[in-house]
C-alpha cells in the first residue's frame, strides 16, 4: 500500500479517521503527531501499525555511537477496538523501549513474560485456559499430568526440561509395574499437548516433546501397544465375572459392571449420581462425558442396576466410583488392579489366560452377541456407535429396549454355571 510521506503528514484527528475509514481510502496514513504511527485502511478495516528502529542494533558508529538498526514495523492493534489516543499512547511507550535498546516485539512476547516459570505453572495455565474449555477429557489430561510429570519435574522450569529427560521418564513409566507402556503413551500424548499449545501460545520459545521415543520403544513385550483384537471366550468371561467379587472395592465392582454391560471406562468410571435414572434404570450420560460428545443412554440390567444402586454415597463429591469418598473420579483402571483381575481370572479357570484388558469386554459381548442372533444395529448402538452411511442418517432408533434385552442375554451367558478348575492329569500306570 502506498505510504503518505512525513515531511507533510499532518496529524490525525478522531474525525479524519472514521471518514477515512468510511471511504475505504485504502493506504498507509502517518499520524503527524507520532513518529512512525500509521493508520492502514484495507478493504476490511483498518488497524495501527508503528515504524522504528532498535537502538545499538546498527552496531556502533564510526564516531562511537550506538546506530540504530533496520526500520521494523510493529502492528498495535485493530480499529475501533483500538482508538487514536490509544495508538498514539502504544506507540509512545514503544518507541521508549526501542530507544533503551530493546526490541519492543521481544519485550512483549510471551515468552519473556514466561521466562523461569516452572512445568506446575505451565500445566496450570494450559489446564485452565485450554483444555478445560476445549477438550471433553480435560479431566484425564489433569490426572495423568499430575500423576506421571509434576512429581517429577514440576518445581523446573518448564524451558530447562530436555527430551533427553522426558523420554527416560517415559521409559520408567513403561516399565512400571503400576503402570506400563499404555499408561506411558498417554503421559506422552499429554506432556505434547502441553508443549505444543504453549508453542502456539508464544509461552515457549521451543518444544522439547517434538520428536519423543514412541511405541517401538516403550513396548516391554512384542504384543504391547498394537491393535486389541483379542475377544474372550465364554468360559474366561464367566472367569473373570467370578473374579470381579475377589478384588477390592471399587475396582470389583466397576470391572463387574463394565462386564455386564459393554460399556466404555468412562461412561461408568466418571459417572455422578445425578446420572444414575432410577425410575428408568438407565444411566444418563451427558455428552460431555461421552466420547462423540453426544448424550447417551446406557440402559441397565436388574443385576447392573443393583450394583449401582448398593455404591456408597461418598461424602466428598458425586462419583459413584471413587477412591477419595466420591471427591475424584476414577479416570483409568489402574494397571496393578488390571494385573490382579488377571491373576485371579487365571486361578478361577485353573489355567493361564491370555492377556485382556476391560476394553476387551466391549469386543467379546459384541462379538458373542452377534453370534446369539442379535440385530447388528442394535449391537452397534449398544457399544454406543453411530450407524454409517444412509441407515445412519434417517434411523434415529435407538433401540433402548432392545439393548437391554441383549445386556440380559450377555448376562444370563456369563453369569452361567460355576466354572470347575481344570484338574491335572494323572499319570497313566505302566503294566
Amino acid at each position: 500500500m502506498p505510504r503518505k510521506s512525513a515531511s507533510n503528514a499532518q496529524p490525525l484527528t478522531d474525525k479524519r479517521v472514521r471518514s477515512l475509514i468510511q471511504s475505504a481510502a485504502i493506504g498507509d496514513y502517518l499520524d503527524g503527531a507520532t513518529t512512525g504511527l500509521y493508520l492502514r485502511v484495507g478493504k476490511r478495516g483498518a488497524s495501527w501499525s508503528l515504524l522504528y528502529r532498535v537502538t545499538g542494533h546498527g552496531g556502533d558508529s564510526a564516531a562511537g555511537h550506538r546506530a540504530k538498526g533496520a526500520m521494523t514495523r510493529m502492528h498495535l492493534g485493530d480499529y475501533p477496538n483500538v482508538g487514536l489516543a490509544a495508538a498514539r499512547e502504544k506507540a509512545f511507550a514503544t518507541l521508549r523501549v526501542a530507544e533503551d535498546g530493546e526490541d519492543p516485539r521481544q519485550a512483549a512476547s510471551p515468552v519473556k513474560t514466561a521466562r523461569g516459570k516452572t512445568l506446575t505453572w505451565l500445566v496450570d495455565e494450559y489446564l485452565e485456559k485450554y483444555a478445560a474449555k476445549s477438550l471433553v477429557n480435560s479431566k484425564t489430561g489433569s490426572w495423568v499430568l499430575k500423576r506421571h510429570w509434576t512429581p517429577v519435574f514440576g518445581a523446573r522450569a518448564f524451558s530447562s526440561i530436555k527430551r533427553s529427560e522426558l523420554n527416560e521418564r517415559l521409559k520408567e513409566i513403561a516399565a512400571s509395574e503400576n503402570h506400563g507402556p499404555g499408561a506411558a503413551m498417554d503421559a506422552r500424548r499429554w506432556i505434547m499437548s502441553v508443549y505444543g499449545w504453549a508453542i502456539r501460545e508464544e509461552i515457549a520459545a521451543h518444544n522439547p516433546a517434538v520428536g519423543l521415543i514412541g511405541k517401538e520403544g516403550l513396548r516391554q513385550n512384542p504384543g504391547d501397544l498394537r491393535p486389541r483384537e483379542r475377544v474372550l471366550t465364554i468360559e474366561e468371561a464367566r472367569a473373570v465375572y467370578q473374579a470381579t467379587f475377589k478384588m477390592p472395592s471399587p475396582w470389583g465392582e466397576l470391572a463387574r459392571v463394565l462386564l455386564l454391560s459393554l460399556a466404555r471406562l468412562g461412561e461408568f468410571s466418571q459417572a455422578q449420581r445425578s446420572w444414575f435414572d432410577r425410575a428408568g434404570r438407565n444411566l444418563e450420560v451427558p455428552g460431555m462425558g461421552h466420547k462423540n460428545k453426544h448424550p447417551k443412554t446406557v440402559p441397565m440390567t436388574d443385576l447392573t442396576f443393583e450394583i449401582l444402586d448398593q455404591r456408597p454415597a461418598g461424602k466428598e463429591g458425586p462419583y459413584l466410583f471413587s477412591t477419595t469418598n466420591g471427591e475424584k473420579a476414577i479416570y483409568s483402571f489402574a494397571d496393578n488392579y488390571a494385573n490382579k483381575l488377571r491373576e485371579l481370572s487365571a486361578a478361577e479357570l485353573g489355567r493361564t489366560v491370555p492377556h485382556f484388558t476391560p476394553h476387551d469386554f466391549r469386543r467379546s459381548g459384541s462379538t458373542h452377541l452377534t453370534g446369539l442372533g442379535v440385530n447388528e444395529e442394535v449391537v452397534e448402538t449398544l457399544l454406543g456407535h453411530k450407524i454409517k452411511g444412509v441407515r445412519g442418517i434417517y434411523m434415529k432408533h435407538k433401540f433402548l429396549e432392545e439393548r437391554r434385552a441383549a445386556l440380559r442375554l450377555w448376562e444370563k451367558t456369563i453369569i452361567g454355571p460355576a466354572i470347575k478348575p481344570a484338574q491335572p492329569t494323572k499319570a497313566a500306570k505302566t503294566k
